[in-house]
């Protein structure tokens, strides 16, 4: 941790980001909440660990979706734990009919709508709605102290709605799900690839890339690219496409300003914001 990272009340990591799991920590540095837990109860408490929070100190799961990817550790992970899970009413009971969270304890639920903002350990967070096939499906604009987070995961497009919620954060987590071509080319079998680049399906490189190449502004501080594909998609692939936006609208990142993909199975360590 430099100096200046030490000025930041307010922290981002991510645990996992794709298909085989999503999970992030958003907060402070001794207390906070989980945004999805798409992987094991057991790997949710090693990463923790290794930014030295213990789950006693986890206030509230957000959900964005019911997709297995985003709640697959819920049904263990609360058994041990009992937090708080927030999510639109849809998805809670996507939750409860899914065969590994059917038994998730309703207790723990609160429902929450979209564009009503709430607040969790001094947090506001307002949950806005996404284009996707996931029940419920949201993303989440978080503030604290002024400090500013938008997470914008698993979108078939960019609507007024999301992009306006994007437009006010200094930190950005967005999808960056495929490149069109691996994807054309791919073995996946049609009707999938519909779903993955329909308008209730993932947001490709390039959507995404020239969203952000538009809005960019030297007080963004973090663009972090998540979600992204196993098969459609590399990391570098997915940065290439930035920098060939950010070329293509003659715009220069600030120096001050960090571009990177979320890795896939490992953790971030904190990120400052």
């Amino acid at each position: 941790m430099d100096l200046f990272s030490c000025l930041s009340p307010f922290v981002f990591s991510s645990f996992a980001s794709g298909s085989s799991g999503n999970c992030y920590y958003v907060g402070k540095q001794d207390e906070g909440l989980l945004v999805d837990v798409g992987i094991n109860a057991l790997q949710i408490t090693k990463a923790l660990t290794k930014v030295d929070i213990p789950m006693s100190r986890i206030r509230a799961i957000l959900i964005t979706h019911d997709h297995i990817d985003h709640v697959k550790g819920l049904e263990v992970l609360t058994k041990s734990y009992p937090i708080p899970i927030y999510a639109h009413s849809d998805c809670l009971q996507g939750i409860l009919d899914g065969k590994v969270t059917k038994l998730v304890d309703p207790e723990l639920f609160h429902e929450i709508e979209p564009m009503q903002p709430f607040e969790i350990c001094g947090i506001t967070i307002e949950p806005f709605p996404v284009m996707h096939d996931g029940r419920g499906a949201m993303g989440y604009h978080f503030n604290y102290e002024g400090h500013t987070l938008t997470i914008a995961t698993d979108i078939g497009m960019l609507d007024k709605v999301v992009k306006e919620q994007i437009k006010r954060a200094d930190n950005i987590v967005i999808e960056a799900n495929y490149d069109k071509e691996m994807l054309e080319k791919g073995n996946y079998p049609f009707i999938l690839k519909q779903r993955i680049s329909g308008p209730f399906g993932h947001l490709s490189n390039d959507e995404s890339a020239r969203f952000v190449a538009e809005v960019y502004h030297p007080g963004i501080k973090n663009i972090m690219l998540c979600h992204l594909s196993e098969n459609n998609n590399t990391p570098e692939q997915a940065m290439q496409c930035i920098y060939k936006h950010f070329r293509m609208k003659h715009v220069h990142p600030d120096v001050n300003t960090s571009i990177f993909p979320l890795p896939r199975h490992r953790g971030t360590g904190f990120i400052y914001l």
